[in-house]
């Protein structure tokens, strides 16, 4: 059986999201694909099929117990898989085992492109899960249970807007739940069966989503922990940064359902430079180079992009309206990023 789960980007609201405040962000019709097929007695395994990375293990005493050391290219899957794992077997259901097969990425090249991978191959694991216990969960149930599992392998960091898109599909806004300090919960926690406050987007039918690839790839768990420690230090001037992009996440949610196509140009620029003023002061390179010139670009043939995510590398969302729009910004890009374009999927 075959499956499919979106990958996201960030429109706005990165790192206020931490904080409690809200993110818009997509599911997008790049999808990370799978296929399974029951096993017997209880038994695991999975695999990655760009690398040839793979991973066996067996269902013992309601719980996923991993023969060896975890490659890195599955520990998401891999925690992913034991949360729902302990989930069939808290509704009474015999184990049963499965092979799950990754059969694709989202890198470009050998790179990775930041789309989500960890959090769709955590929404995927679930998945695969519940249906071979023949279970199938809700888009709600595959969002609380792949959440647990990416929040226990991040050690608690991470908001899980990311997971939510994935698991949803779609335009949403997000807000985190408990209170940031309580995100590095141990990864014994159970699992939480409303952790974020989701609420669907509307969009103009003319919005059009291109994506420009920094041309190298963000560690988001660092530059996470680098505006953590600025935030310790000045909180104050922190929480001024946290306004900022949130204003500027309002803005274009409130743009976008209004069909207010200039303010929706306007809030994603005014977001830009919102990530930009936080970098510059915690001495994180939020917007590199790369990334102001791609947004640079972008808004010199009248479309307006951003940072998509933590920002440091990874890829520049731009919006436009209309074809002749995106088509305009991404002949601007082209001789220096290599672009994609995107829609938000359909929703789960």
């Amino acid at each position: 059986m075959k499956l499919a789960v979106p990958g996201k980007v960030f429109l706005a609201g990165e790192y206020a999201v931490l904080e409690r405040e809200p993110a818009l962000v997509v599911g997008i019709d790049r999808a990370l694909s799978g296929e399974f097929r029951p096993l017997l007695r209880g038994e695991l395994e999975l695999r990655h099929a760009p690398s040839n990375a793979s991973l066996s293990g067996v269902i013992r005493d309601g719980a996923a117990q991993w023969q060896g050391g975890v490659p890195g290219e599955l520990r998401f899957a891999a925690r992913a898989a034991q949360v729902a794992v302990e989930f069939c077997a808290g509704k009474g259901l015999p184990p049963s085992g499965l092979a799950l097969t990754f059969l694709d990425d989202f890198a470009h090249q050998g790179r990775k492109l930041g789309l989500g991978g960890s959090a769709a191959a955590s929404v995927l694991a679930v998945h695969a899960v519940c249906a071979a216990h023949g279970s199938p969960v809700t888009a709600r149930e595959a969002l609380a249970l792949a959440l647990a599992a990416h929040r226990a392998e991040q050690g608690g960091a991470g908001s899980g807007a990311d997971v939510a898109a994935c698991a949803l599909g779609g335009l949403v806004e997000v807000r985190v739940r408990p209170p940031a300090a309580s995100l590095a919960a141990p990864s014994t926690a159970p699992v939480d069966p409303d952790p974020l406050e989701v609420r669907r987007v509307a969009a103009p039918p003319d919005l059009r989503l291109l994506l420009a690839f920094a041309g190298s790839s963000a560690d988001t768990r660092k530059l996470v922990a680098e505006v953590r420690s600025f935030a310790a230090a000045a909180p104050t001037r922190f929480r001024s940064h946290v306004a900022a992009l949130a204003k500027s996440s309002a803005s274009l949610r409130d743009a976008l359902e209004g069909s207010l196509r200039e303010a929706a140009l306007d809030a994603v620029r005014s977001a830009a430079a919102a990530m930009a003023a936080l970098g510059a002061e915690a001495g994180v390179a939020i917007v590199t180079p790369a990334l102001a010139r791609a947004c640079a670009l972008a808004s010199s043939a009248g479309a307006a992009a951003k940072p998509s995510g933590a920002g440091g590398g990874d890829c520049a969302v731009v919006l436009a309206f209309g074809d002749e729009a995106r088509d305009q910004a991404e002949r601007a890009l082209a001789p220096e990023f290599f672009t994609l374009r995107i829609a938000p999927s359909e929703p789960s």
